[in-house]
């Protein structure tokens, strides 16, 4: 007989003792005053003195949880996999039969009687609780132990029902917040990717962008006056171009940190572009490829050349010849687009004889950035044609950043986390970021955005991304309960003062609580350098980066990666499969280029910010100068956030009350506890399984080889009578049940154990 099938008749047996125990609380007559033998009904003497047992000891009410016990532990031996849920539920019953009776007790004036629902267990610890700590005092010890066993075996704390509701009030103002920063999904159109400031702010509400890529040109007429949306669509869809002073005063750093924006030079370099435009002309003849110059557009670094190919010349020519225009132009790299995606031309991209830095401040004072369209716009740099480039990476929703030493790939980070903060408050937006370098991101530790301080070990970086992991599916939990599609639809809800409520646990069977821990922010992951990461943890870090890039968008949780190391052992398959928006800054081969954006081009690029940039939905890339932000920018800006955060304490301090801050729980040690407990409930259930599974002759065995003080299979078979296969299996149960040492050559094992040791390691077993 298998252990399968012994769990099932044990299982039987237990509901069929639990049912029979309920038919004897039920319908059986008795007289508690006189003996079970003499009580009468359908379940007979045995079930009269069961019930005359079980009402004396704990007392009726009692008596029914015990019932409730065989059952609880049939229905665990019926299931194929017992889980720690089960378990928990039968220590809750176990724990409700030992403790009910002296409420009962505590609650009665006749505890003591024969008749008493207390029992004698109820009567006698009442009464003597009730003289040692008082009436009122026995109830509150009685409470404090029903607590600790609810939230040792249920994971439910009926303390948090008070604090619940101080929370709520205090977080009551978060709402508010996120109707302004965080719009709901019909309020923001699909603006992906490029979008130039203009001169003047104008009201969109009611405006419809023509493509994804939202590009507005420099007009040198005079705009025309703004008309004002329908009144029924501005009330359908408020649109805060500039949010109220009122509500963000002083949680949003002032431009006026970021360096000045230099003086930008309209005809810089008009007769040297207009001399390398010939100059290319007459190479591209010398290699005897004909065609016209047809156009040109400057941008702050290059130049693009468009030149139409004269009638029978292919446009492979012009991508051959793109090392000899380069020492022909006597320039460090040259790029050839061919051809230019919607136009007749084949571009030949020049850098520029007095190229310009992009300041970061003119990015972030574009009307646009601060538009409300956009729930994380990032400030990228400027295009091709001078226009500010800004993307919203909750539509991307994750970016992959690549370049090689000194290419502006950590500039770059910088200006995304800056953009980020120039847009949100710590109350809509987290932070968390891993830096194995030390040295990249550590200046942000005082960012009060940060979940938890800037991770620098590699380990803890693993525990980071499990926490993410374990925040989305509750997220999930979250929006699943309410019905709502995602957090932007679930803020408005909560903005709305809809009754919105906690998802019901799986492991308490009580009520659902009503939902009040505010708004649900943004959570950005930055990691600064993946290869590190890869090299150490791979096996830790591949698959939650995978499961977070695939599902998180939802419930906005993104990641940005960066590493200088495109290869493609560090950008495995897996993860770049789910990151379509990419940043290649220069790199060392076309391998490279290919492994980042999965073509050529990123070989040819200048470098200091030079990058090509895939946007969300799109395939082709396009090429930007990457903003610029100086380091004395980022430390003022942290030092205005840490002498706010130095001016929020003191107020608190003032009025007595504690800094919030000082509460927030540590994410890496929570999820060190949770993998604590569950691997403890692993073994458990291990332990269980391998315990169900030994031979019937487990303890016969372990007594003959402790009896003979030697270890073999010979020694089995000949006493036990058994062949030499169950008598190898019975030998490797010893060992892993810690009897037997490990096999010694042909010598016996060696005896671990003494007799005294077998009740505890095989007193479940049946001979």
């Amino acid at each position: 007989m298998n252990a399968g099938v012994r769990r099932e008749i044990a299982g039987i047996a237990l509901i069929l003792l639990a049912i029979f125990l309920a038919g004897a609380l039920a319908f059986q007559r008795l007289d508690p005053y006189a003996s079970c033998t003499d009580a009468s009904g359908v379940f007979g003497p045995v079930g009269g003195c069961l019930k005359w047992t079980l009402f004396t000891l704990v007392g009726a009410p009692a008596a029914w949880l015990v019932a409730i016990l065989p059952l609880v532990h049939g229905l665990r031996l019926m299931r194929d996999h017992p889980t720690g849920t089960e378990r928990r539920w039968l220590l809750f019953v176990a724990g409700a039969v030992v403790l009910v009776p002296i409420a009962v007790g505590l609650g009665s004036d006749n505890a003591r009687d024969p008749g008493s629902w207390a029992g004698l267990w109820g009567g006698l610890v009442g009464t003597y609780t009730r003289s040692a700590f008082g009436t009122a005092g026995a109830w509150i010890v009685l409470a404090l132990l029903g607590s600790a066993l609810m939230a040792w075996t249920l994971r439910w704390n009926p303390v948090r029902l008070v604090i619940g509701s101080g929370e709520a009030r205090v977080r009551a103002v978060k709402p508010t917040l996120a109707s302004i920063l965080a719009p709901a999904p019909e309020e923001m159109p699909a603006v992906d990717g490029f979008v130039d400031s203009p001169r003047r702010v104008v009201p969109v509400a009611a405006a419809e962008p023509e493509d994804d890529l939202a590009i507005q040109r420099k007009k040198k007429a005079k705009p025309a006056a703004p008309i004002p949306p329908p009144p029924d669509e501005a009330d359908a869809f408020p649109v805060l171009l500039v949010p109220d002073a009122n509500a963000l005063e002083d949680l949003i750093p002032s431009t006026e940190l970021l360096a000045p924006i230099p003086a930008e030079e309209h005809d810089l370099g008009k007769r040297e572009l207009d001399a390398m435009g010939q100059k290319l002309m007459d190479a591209l003849r010398t290699f005897k490829v004909d065609g016209d110059l047809v156009g040109r557009t400057t941008g702050p670094v290059v130049t693009q050349f468009e030149i139409a190919p004269a009638p029978g010349v292919k446009v492979r020519q012009f991508a051959n010849l793109a090392n000899d225009l380069a020492l022909a132009m006597r320039s460090p790299s040259i790029r050839v687009v061919a051809p230019i995606p919607g136009r007749g031309a084949v571009g030949v991209e020049v850098p520029n004889p007095t190229p310009q830095i992009v300041a970061f401040r003119e990015l972030v004072e574009s009307p646009l950035f601060k538009s409300a369209r956009m729930a994380l716009p990032i400030a990228l740099g400027k295009d091709l044609e001078g226009h500010v480039v800004v993307a919203d990476l909750a539509k991307m929703p994750h970016l992959l950043i690549a370049g090689a030493t000194g290419s502006g790939k950590s500039v770059c980070v910088n200006t995304i986390v800056t953009s980020l903060v120039y847009r949100h408050t710590p109350e809509t937006l987290k932070f968390l970021m891993v830096d194995p370098k030390m040295v990249e991101l550590s200046v942000y530790n005082a960012l009060p955005h940060l979940l938890h301080k800037v991770i620098t070990d590699n380990r803890d970086a693993a525990y980071v991304l499990k926490w993410a992991v374990h925040e989305m599916q509750r997220r999930y939990e979250l929006l699943a309960a309410n019905g709502a599609r995602n957090i932007q639809e679930f803020n408005k809800r909560l903005e709305d003062g809809a009754s919105l409520m906690h998802p019901r646990s799986a492991d308490v069977a009580f009520e659902r609580k009503a939902y009040t821990d505010g708004i649900i922010p943004y959570v950005v992951l930055v990691i600064d350098e993946l290869a590190d990461l890869m090299m150490t943890v791979q096996a830790e870090v591949e698959t939650p980066l995978a499961m977070l890039a695939q599902k998180a968008r939802a419930i906005g949780i993104h990641i940005i990666l960066a590493t200088q190391r495109p290869s493609v052992n560090v950008i495995t398959g897996l993860i770049k499969a789910n990151f379509p928006s990419r940043i290649a800054f220069r790199v060392a081969s076309q391998i490279d280029s290919r492994t980042i954006i999965d073509g050529m081009g990123a070989e040819s690029l200048l470098g200091n910010g030079d990058m090509l940039f895939i946007p969300p939905g799109k395939s082709e890339p396009q090429r930007l100068q990457g903003a610029y932000i100086p380091g004395d920018d980022t430390e003022r800006l942290m030092q205005w956030f840490t002498a706010r955060k130095e001016m929020k304490q003191a107020a608190l301090a003032a009025k007595g009350l504690p800094d919030p801050e000082l509460a927030v729980a540590d994410i890496i040690a929570e999820v060190k506890a949770r993998e604590a407990l569950d691997h403890e409930d692993t073994l458990d259930d291990e332990r269980d399984a391998a315990d169900e599974k030994r031979d019937m002759l487990f303890r016969k065995a372990a007594e003959t080889c402790i009896q003979h003080q030697l270890g073999s299979t010979s020694l089995l078979q000949r006493r036990l009578g058994v062949g030499y296969g169950r008598a190898a299996r019975i030998i490797d149960q010893l060992h892993s049940a810690g009897v037997l040492g490990p096999a010694n050559g042909s010598k016996p094992r060696e005896i671990l154990v003494g007799l005294d040791d077998l009740d505890r390691i095989a007193g479940r077993d049946v001979d």
